[in-house]
């Protein structure tokens, strides 16, 4: 593909900018629900996305015919009104850059055989077990390889897989019913060895929440674990970060001015694409800008935001290479790639030794907001005299984001992140994009919880 990229030699054209992306993805995915297998959908899809930029306007198209690329550009150099003959005085300079990240025994490259076979001990489990109702259950790999070209001197290349094994079901007993999941992602088969273990343990533990009591309404001292963290950044900061919904908002961009204290100093909330490990690895971005790491909010003072070229341009800020794609059928935007508070100081049992009386929330079915919140629990503990204690239903947790921020007096001093391959990001009509998210464990010193 790179040879491919380089023989249309787009540098030659008269042209301000000139970009093709080239992206092949293999999604496998098989699922079971109750005692069926539900659904095996096996696909590849291989194709590229053009665009010019002239007469201050974009003009792009998709193709999956790639023996066309060059005929698809011209027709773009002549709705621009540019001429599609080629200048040969002007020299190739490219600095191609080609990632590969793909070797050893990853897990998308096992057989449909084994992940099946994998599936069914997560079957075997809930068909012994009377309390279980419409269990379900998925792998699903993600394998994705990029190219990328423009007028301007880039070429690069890289590729990614990451598996996930997911399970749902319900828990009924009496009149009492209970909804969970489990979810794993991993890169290599290995990191798998131990995930029956863990669901198991995970299992046994849905069980205490089927009868478990719904806590009464009020403002807590709350703990929330990585992943609720990770949401909260995503959903409440991360996308209010995205630059693009500033544009010709002035109140929004005076809400959201850079140096201003929008937390607690121990506050810091980090989106980077250069971690290889989690689904969120984003080497270039779709406009071939390298990766980098861009603090939104350090030690709590509002530092960055997310930004395309032409966000960056607008707002007179430096690009953070956040411009992104679902896949090649569609025009980059501005979104996240791996979101998450940094780590403090704490560990967890020091987080925890305070709390008199205090909920623990350890796992979301869901969240949302932008200047509100809330976060869907799905599973939280009592915190009481410093210990965790008995399980109990927390419906929601809601708050204002920048109070919230403030209210953050405690981080821990590990942080775990998470990956997705069921899902993803959602904005506007592109969904799913692949990011990651998590965190420490934070301590918010009030939080309204129902």
């Amino acid at each position: 593909m790179i040879d491919l990229l380089k023989g249309l030699k787009i540098h030659q054209y008269d042209c301000e900018l000139i970009d093709i992306r080239i992206e092949e993805t293999s999604p496998i995915q098989i699922s079971f629900f109750q005692k069926e297998l539900y659904s095996y959908i096996q696909e590849k899809k291989l194709g590229a996305f053009i665009r010019v930029f002239a007469n201050n306007r974009w003009y792009y198209t998709a193709t999956t015919e790639l023996e066309n690329l060059e005929n698809e550009l011209h027709k773009l150099l002549v709705s621009a009104n540019i001429s599609t003959e080629k200048n040969q005085n002007k020299k190739d300079k490219y600095t191609t850059t080609e990632i590969h990240n793909i070797d050893g025994d990853y897990a998308y490259k096992q057989t449909k055989e084994v992940k099946i076979e994998f599936l069914n001990k997560i079957r075997d489990a809930f068909e012994n077990d009377p309390l279980v109702v419409n269990p379900y259950v998925s792998w699903k790999d993600n394998v994705l390889q990029k190219y990328f070209i423009n007028n301007k001197g880039v070429i690069y290349s890289y590729n990614k897989a990451f598996s996930g094994v997911f399970a749902s079901y319900s828990l009924k007993e009496n009149q009492e019913i209970y909804q969970t999941k489990f979810l794993r992602t991993v890169q290599f088969y290995k990191d798998l060895e131990n995930f029956l273990d863990d669901f198991k343990a995970d299992f046994d533990e849905a069980k205490l929440f089927i009868s478990a009591p719904t806590i009464e309404p009020g403002k807590y001292i709350t703990v929330l674990s990585p992943i609720a963290t990770g949401i909260f950044a995503h959903e409440s900061f991360g996308h209010k970060s995205e630059s693009d919904f500033m544009l010709g908002d002035e109140s929004m961009v005076k809400e959201w001015e850079i140096g201003k204290r929008v937390a607690s100093e121990i506050v810091s909330i980090i989106d980077c694409g250069i971690k290889e490990d989690v689904s969120g690895y984003c080497p270039f971005d779709d406009e071939g800008n390298p990766a980098q790491t861009t603090y939104l909010i350090k030690k709590g003072i509002l530092s960055g935001r997310l930004h395309n070229e032409a966000t960056a341009k607008d707002l007179n800020e430096e690009n953070t290479s956040n411009a992104r794609a679902i896949s090649f059928e569609w025009e980059p935007t501005v979104r996240m790639r791996n979101t998450y508070f940094d780590k403090g100081n704490l560990t967890f049992e020091e987080l925890i030794k305070p709390i008199e009386n205090g909920y623990f929330i350890k796992d979301l079915n869901h969240g949302s907001g932008m200047s509100t919140f809330t976060l869907a629990a799905n599973r939280a503990f009592k915190i009481e005299n410093g210990k965790i204690t008995d399980p109990v239903k927390i419906n929601v947790a809601t708050g204002t984001v920048f109070q919230t921020l403030f209210d953050i007096d405690g981080i821990s001093d590990e942080i775990h992140l998470f990956s997705q391959v069921f899902g993803g990001c959602g904005k506007m009509y592109q969904w799913p994009l692949d990011v990651s998210f998590g965190g420490p464990y934070i301590r918010v010193k009030s939080l309204n919880l129902s």
